[in-house]
């Protein structure tokens, strides 16, 4: 059986009614590609009984719990087979025409990777941000400064390293190491899209010191090493300085997704 294209790549902690919707969001954009979706358990359920069945789907051995995301996806990424790897929160969705992952391997292709641009939306489904904005076509580490946002891409898998020891940002630290293994810049996807799904008790609830302690240990290892961003160290570096700076200002507000409401705003107000 030959190799598929795309390994997408879904931790799970206590989301037994999200997951199957992050799934289905991915099989139903897969069309024209082969893809594989890789869940991995990390509060001891198994996770098979919850979805179809589905050759497509597979999932990591049942076990540990409260490893942490970064553990959980590198557990999946060891047994990742597609040629691109994509990461998804096992609370988010994909959105996009049914061959919305077929579009966006075609440019990933050519190019090494593809970002996939993100929707923040409400939980009644409102968008209340669009990153980056509609018409970018490539993005780099100078627009990723001004994301506050994940931003996650299709991207080759010889071109990615393991999620790194983070709790809150391992994701951003995964993808900006593969931006920097692209040489800092990366097309943007058309039709594809990443669904950030606003929830209580997700990330954004989280009191914004815990953020900051992690921002200040990935800027320490960068200034110590480098942290595998090579020629980019510095490009990584003031994306974190900035990522961290919006994290104080905003602080710990009341009310789910005023995070992205603030920055919103805030970024509005000097027009950009």
């Amino acid at each position: 059986m030959p190799a598929p294209d795309l390994s997408v790549l879904i931790a799970a902690h206590r989301l037994w009614t999200e997951v199957p919707r992050a799934v289905a969001s991915a099989l139903d954009r897969a069309g024209g590609a082969a893809v594989e979706i890789v869940v991995t358990s990390d509060d001891g359920t198994d996770y098979a009984p919850l979805l179809p069945p589905d050759p497509r789907l597979r999932f990591t051995a049942v076990g540990p719990v409260a490893t942490g995301a970064h553990a959980a996806r590198n557990r999946g990424l060891a047994i990742a087979a597609g040629a691109y790897v994509l990461m998804l929160d096992g609370d988010d969705a994909l959105e996009g025409p049914p061959d919305a992952i077929a579009q966006a391997l075609r440019v990933a292709r050519h190019a090494g990777a593809v970002v996939v641009p993100t929707i923040v939306r409400d939980p009644g489904g409102a968008e209340l941000r669009r990153v980056p904005a509609p018409g970018t076509t490539r993005i780099g580490f100078a627009g990723w400064r001004h994301a506050f946002a994940s931003l996650h891409l299709v991207v080759r898998r010889d071109l990615v390293r393991p999620f790194p020891d983070f709790r809150l940002i391992d994701d951003v630290l995964f993808d900006l190491r593969a931006l920097a293994a692209l040489g800092g810049e990366a097309p943007v996807a058309e039709a594809l899209a990443y669904r950030y799904q606003l929830r209580p008790g997700q990330a954004t609830d989280t009191p914004w010191q815990r953020f900051d302690a992690e921002y200040a240990r990935a800027l320490a290892a960068i200034a110590q090493d480098g942290f595998g961003f090579g020629q980019h160290a510095a490009d990584a570096a003031r994306v974190l300085r900035r990522w961290r700076a919006m994290n104080r200002m905003v602080g710990t507000r009341q009310g789910l997704g005023d995070y992205h409401r603030v920055v919103q705003g805030w970024l509005a107000g000097r027009g950009a």
